[in-house]
């Protein structure tokens, strides 16, 4: 599975860049905040940072002229952020899932809550992770489409009882040529959109719609305050500065590795997303992102391309200081 991933993550040609924030940005903490109706304010330190994938496998400089030409008024002035709690799981839990699965041999306990099964197939888990490996061998048939493929997740999912109550619709994110695979990602339905991997689960399918192997990381989500965004034009600002995550797929042909990459992005889009924000062990959130969308015009080509900007829609004191 992780091959896999590696796989996915080395062809796709998105590229983000590290969004530094200034020190003149005013910093957000509870005190900001509006707590939940009859609820004090759970949150007693500044939000950490968010997460978001730093891909620039190209690893190209862009040095873009960028334009705002959209209208904000639909963007809330506040939205909520999530508090995360991974799902973990203990001995009689893994002995469940492992009947479930048809997992027959021994558990064997690995310490801090880390287990594994193997028999025809394998189980691992450890806090915050359930990884599920089959031993049926995928049939020389075709794969499914996509609608297919994603039914059989789900159906396996429930069958297995490792369908959580608020999954989403999901969404194939991996064709896979050799072997042919299909990988299926679900993520919460709430909050949505989400950037971020985790909460979610992928099951890799394979042909006539075998279940090859399944990563389970979810995580209870609870609603913990209301925050007030900082403005659009503010976050703007970021993006003049050339200091935003940006995603665009250039032609490699066009514009080779280590290229630097001019020309004019004019954006005409905002919308909110979330992503995770934590390290492992700590308080984890899921917090509000802007993504600015709009058009690519590089210097030199007679093309334009679809462009993607993200800004951190809430500052916190451990934002990156320029």
């Amino acid at each position: 599975m992780t091959r896999m991933l590696t796989i996915l993550r080395t062809l796709i040609t998105s590229f983000l860049l590290l969004a530094i924030v200034g020190s003149s940005t005013p910093i957000v903490t509870a005190q900001d905040a509006t707590p939940g109706s009859g609820t004090e304010s759970e949150l007693t330190s500044p939000l950490p940072i968010i997460d978001l994938p730093t891909m620039n496998s190209q690893s190209y400089t862009f040095e873009l002229a960028s334009s705002w030409q959209g209208d904000a008024e639909s963007v809330p002035q506040e939205v909520p952020i999530f508090q995360v709690e991974s799902i973990s799981y203990d001995q009689e839990q893994v002995a469940e899932v492992a009947d479930t699965l048809g997992v027959d041999g021994e558990i064997t306990e690995q310490g801090e809550g880390t287990y594994t099964v193997e028999d025809e197939g394998s189980i691992y888990t450890t806090p915050g992770l359930l990884q599920f490996v089959s031993a049926v061998e995928a049939p020389d048939e075709a794969l499914p489409d996509d609608e297919a493929a994603i039914a059989y997740a789900r159906d396996w999912l429930r069958i297995s009882g490792l369908m959580p109550a608020d999954i989403g619709d999901g969404s194939i994110v991996a064709h896979i040529e050799e072997p042919a695979r299909l990988i299926v990602e679900f993520l919460p339905a709430n909050p949505a959109p989400l950037l971020s991997s985790t909460p979610g689960i992928t099951v890799t399918v394979g042909p006539a719609g075998t279940i090859l192997e399944s990563r389970v990381r979810w995580a209870t989500i609870t609603e913990v305050e209301t925050y007030r965004l900082r403005g659009v034009a503010d976050a703007f600002t970021v993006i003049e500065g050339r200091q935003s995550y940006l995603d665009v797929t250039l032609p490699i042909e066009q514009f080779p590795q280590g290229s630097t990459i001019t020309g004019t992005a004019t954006y005409d889009e905002v919308s909110i997303a979330y992503t995770s924000s934590g390290a492992m062990g700590e308080a984890q959130y899921l917090q509000p992102v802007y993504i600015f969308t709009g058009t690519l015009a590089p210097e030199g080509s007679d093309e334009t391309y679809s462009i993607s900007a993200y800004v951190p829609a809430i500052v916190t004191e451990l934002q990156p200081v320029g």
